[in-house]
């Protein structure tokens, strides 16, 4: 499992003396292969490296020198308040960067690998092929994203944003194209073809707001019980595969819409009914 812990983590002397201690890397894996353990051990060779912290520190909008790449996560963001600005800012300088630039897309990919690693663990366990080959569509994904990132037309909330678009075009947006059969038929019969008023707007909305609570920290199990709702499930069925009452489902989703309603409120991008 991949996980990141805050920038400012302090270890404890009993923590110093454990052997299952946090690391000090910001984002760091149990997992022994795999693309995320490609990637997170490719990080921690370049992290220090002269020529790359050259390169980093004549980008001439960071707001100070930094000392490694982990440092540089910190000024784009990372482990900040959601409504850091200044960090927001940063990263989309380095978003504009990314497209022509490897360092910079691969410094945007990290600042929002723990947030992709559980997008992908989270749809992994109702995809075809199961979590590991989600975690490589969500990386390859990311990549293209950041690499095509619209940043004139997309100017704040930048790492919520480029996780929301990895959600979107790795998972959501094939998965409704399959929903579709192509079906051949005669000119004659299109005077046949009724139009059904289509809810993909609804969907997309759905799927960026869970997205956003993800990133937020609303807990999983509560955007996992939203995203089962929203595809249309039972709330019957969804207790049954759970093992609990139809009343305790109720209760667990009224909680995950406020979880989701607070997260959105806190943050600035939901007003309070």
């Amino acid at each position: 499992m991949t996980h990141a812990i805050h920038p400012y983590y302090q270890q404890s002397d009993a923590d110093a003396d454990d052997d299952s201690a946090l690391p000090t890397s910001l984002v760091w894996s149990t997992v022994t292969s795999g693309p995320a353990r490609q990637f997170i051990d490719e990080w921690a060779r370049l992290s220090r490296r002269p020529a790359v912290l050259r390169t980093v520190n004549s980008w001439s909008f960071l707001p100070r020198p930094v000392t490694d790449l982990d440092d540089l996560l910190t000024v784009c963001g990372f482990g900040t308040p959601f409504d850091d600005s200044e960090g927001d800012r940063v990263l989309w300088h380095i978003t504009r960067l990314a497209a022509h630039d490897d360092l910079a897309a691969r410094v945007c990919l990290h600042r929002i690998m723990p947030a992709v690693l559980s997008v992908a663990r989270r749809r992994g366990r109702i995809t075809q092929g199961g979590v590991h080959n989600a975690i490589g569509d969500a990386i390859s994904t990311a990549w293209i994203v950041i690499r095509e990132f619209p940043c004139d037309r997309r100017q704040t909330k930048i790492a919520a944003n480029l996780v929301r678009d990895v959600e979107y075009y790795g998972f959501v947006r094939n998965q409704r194209l399959r929903r579709v059969p192509e079906i051949k038929i005669d000119t004659e019969e299109f005077d046949e073809i009724i139009d059904e008023p289509s809810n993909r707007t609804v969907d997309v909305e759905l799927d960026d707001v869970l997205s956003l609570a993800s990133e937020l920290g609303v807990n999983e199990r509560h955007i996992d019980l939203l995203q089962r709702l929203g595809t249309g499930r039972h709330g019957d069925d969804i207790a049954h595969d759970r093992g609990v009452s139809p009343r305790t489902i109720r209760n667990h989703r009224h909680n995950a819409v406020e979880s989701v309603q607070n997260a959105l409120i806190k943050n600035g991008l939901a007003k309070k009914l």
